[in-house]
């Protein structure tokens, strides 16, 4: 295996536990450093060898929890070093967001800023235990710009108690701050979260995409294209991390919690590790590209996974219903509703393969 160039740091640290949140997290680290050791070993028990980073995404959890004296310890570690033209995120709480620890992201060189904003309205945010108001959230995207200004927020839709009103609403504040790049994700409740537990379900399905539906239309009209399920960019603000991942490369992921994916072996979260055969490494790197507006191409695909030639002639006759149905376009990317549906494309192309 060749070393890799991607990498994920999962920093498990929170202040508190979102409502409909039962990803692996602790409080805060009594000390960063510490974890920035354990990170260091785990690499070593995993035989890791790293290239020159194109992308290094750090996220949780919380990762500004490990404060300035935790990201100026994870630079000085030896564990990576960048290529020319690396993209290095950083997941923010607006919370975590002060001037010093943003100017010591950007002088570590971190180049990408994505803050967990999720809704601009008090009550919905006290409701969700956000820990954070509208107004903290602001002020933290505007103070986050002044050092890196490649900075973007995510955004829940469906969340209890935001009605239509409310999310054309939120939309138009979201626009005013005239954003580099915007994640939408549908609600989902984790099984074993306090809304789990206390009974609260996601609303319909049609009314969370027709909000997702407002959603891309109106940051279409300005500039903010929608290149991927959840995620919108201008010109040149695209995820390179994430666009790696959907393009099914290789990246390692360090740290509890952290999923990695090198050559035919899928490790995940917890740690486990799953050996997968050539055509179920194929099928799962050949898929992922569905929720990219770049298109499927099937003769590309087989080029990359040969093992994959004796399903060519059924995709395209697939391919070409959904496009027929309005669901994806001549070029094999999602429209507006094909993105509702991409699961059940996923399984209509997948029965081609495991029906035989």
């Amino acid at each position: 295996m060749h070393p890799l160039k991607d990498l994920y740091l999962h920093f498990p640290f929170c202040t508190g536990r979102c409502e409909y949140c039962a990803f692996v997290s602790g409080p805060p680290p009594l000390d960063p450093l510490a974890y920035i050791d354990t990170l260091l070993a785990e690499a070593r028990q995993h035989n890791l060898t790293f290239a020159p980073l194109q992308t290094l995404y750090c996220g949780g959890g919380t990762p500004g929890l490990i404060g300035s004296a935790g990201f100026k310890a994870l630079n000085a570690s030896g564990l990576f070093t960048f290529a020319q033209g690396y993209e290095w995120t950083v997941e923010l709480h607006p919370r975590t967001v002060t001037a010093e620890l943003l100017e010591t992201l950007a002088t570590c060189g971190v180049t990408r800023l994505s803050i967990g904003v999720q809704s601009l309205d008090d009550e919905v945010l006290k409701f969700c235990n956000r820990r954070h108001t509208a107004q903290e959230a602001l002020k933290a995207v505007q103070l986050a710009r002044t050092f890196i200004p490649d900075t973007g927020i995510d955004l829940i839709a469906g969340l209890p108690g935001v009605d239509d009103t409310l999310w054309q609403e939120t939309l138009a504040r979201c626009i005013d701050l005239d954003l580099p790049h915007l994640s939408i994700y549908a609600l989902s409740i984790d099984e074993g979260s306090m809304w789990e537990k206390r009974g609260i379900s996601p609303p319909d399905a049609e009314s969370v995409c027709d909000a997702i539906a407002m959603a891309s239309a109106r940051l279409a009209e300005v500039g903010l294209q929608r290149y991927e399920t959840s995620n919108y960019a201008r010109e040149g603000y695209r995820c390179q991390h994430n666009l790696n991942t959907w393009h099914g490369g290789n990246y390692a992921g360090l740290g509890r919690g952290a999923a990695s994916r090198i050559g035919r072996m899928r490790r995940a979260g917890d740690g486990t590790e799953e050996p997968l055969n050539e055509l179920d490494d194929a099928l799962e790197r050949a898929l992922t590209q569905l929720r990219l507006d770049e298109g499927f191409c099937v003769a590309a695909c087989i080029e990359r996974f040969p093992c994959l030639a004796p399903y060519a002639k059924a995709w395209a006759t697939i391919l070409a219903d959904f496009h027929q149905h309005g669901l994806l376009t001549a070029t094999y990317a999602p429209t507006t509703r094909g993105y509702e549906i991409l699961d059940a494309l996923e399984r209509a192309l997948l029965e081609c393969v495991y029906t035989e």
